[in-house]
């Protein structure tokens, strides 16, 4: 009869031996991997104790500092020569550039507005009597320059309501001009007004020339306007003469026409002025005029 307990001990045998070669076959491959990466390792190392940096000499030799600094350099490049680099040969030269103090550049301001703040009436003792309806607060921005402008809002208190204006005027010496706008009020019951102004001053060789036009309009369109222009001109040494014509008009034609001329004295402490003018309504042929002496003396 066979012996059982011989197959058990047979397996277990064979099944330390598959164990035992496993390990040996593990050994071998970590062997292996650690022979490739010294391997590998050795062999980089070489390519790169193989290279040697070969040393640069960025000295700069001391002729050729001097030749530089006794190069010429124009402060303000032309074309107009080429004698040497940077145009037309002057005193300076590079190293004289180099040293130079830098100059600090100038600045130049643009669009300076400067806000405003008023009340009407300005004068206290006035704002203290006076009703709130007359009472406004003026609030602006104001620019000036070779072009004056100015924008304001005015608000009334009593009732509560705002006008707006501006003006942009300009002078080039002898002719100056200027236009100027209003609109309002806004606010409350009353029905906003729109007024534009244009004016012409130019200095002629016998006098000054002035000219004015204003129109006017409402929320139903165009309303009314008028037309102007003057002369004044010295008569002597102490004497002005002047003379000035408007016509006024609607959206009909004409309305008016006026006139005054006049001249003024003055001397020292004393003025003198006398004027007369008259004014024909051309709707009706209605004429109206009168005269104008005034007189004034400083102590």
């Amino acid at each position: 009869m066979a012996d059982a307990s011989s197959g058990v001990s047979g397996s277990d045998s064979s099944q330390n031996a598959q164990n035992a070669a496993n390990r040996a076959a593990e050994t071998a491959a970590a062997q292996q991997a650690a022979a490739d990466k010294a391997a590998t390792e050795a062999a980089a190392a070489a390519a790169l104790n193989s290279v040697q940096a070969a040393p640069v000499d960025l000295s700069i030799s001391p002729a050729a500092i001097s030749q530089l600094n006794a190069m010429t350099v124009d402060t303000v490049p032309s074309l107009s020569s080429l004698q040497t680099l940077g145009g037309v040969p002057t005193a300076a030269t590079y190293a004289d550039v180099a040293q130079a103090t830098p100059t600090t550049p100038a600045i130049t301001e643009y669009n300076a507005w400067a806000a405003s703040f008023s009340i009407t009436p300005n004068d206290p003792a006035a704002v203290a009597k006076a009703a709130l309806s007359d009472v406004s607060i003026n609030l602006g921005l104001n620019y000036v320059g070779d072009l004056n402008a100015n924008i304001e809002a005015r608000m009334g208190i009593a009732p509560a309501q705002v006008t707006f204006a501006g003006k942009v005027s300009y002078t080039d010496g002898i002719t100056s001009y200027s236009l100027s706008g209003v609109a309002g009020p806004f606010g409350g019951v009353a029905d906003p007004n729109y007024g534009l102004t244009a004016d012409l001053s130019k200095q002629l060789d016998f006098g000054k020339l002035e000219a004015s036009l204003n129109l006017n309009a409402n929320p139903d369109g165009f309303a009314n306007g008028r037309v102007a222009a003057g002369v004044t001109a010295p008569l002597s040494d102490n004497w002005n003469g002047y003379a000035r014509v408007g016509v006024g008009f609607d959206r009909n034609g004409a309305t008016s026409i006026d006139g005054t001329i006049g001249a003024d004295y003055s001397a020292g402490g004393a003025s003198l002025g006398v004027s007369g003018s008259g004014r024909v309504d051309t709707r009706t042929g209605d004429v109206s005029g009168g005269a104008k002496f005034n007189l004034g003396i400083k102590f």
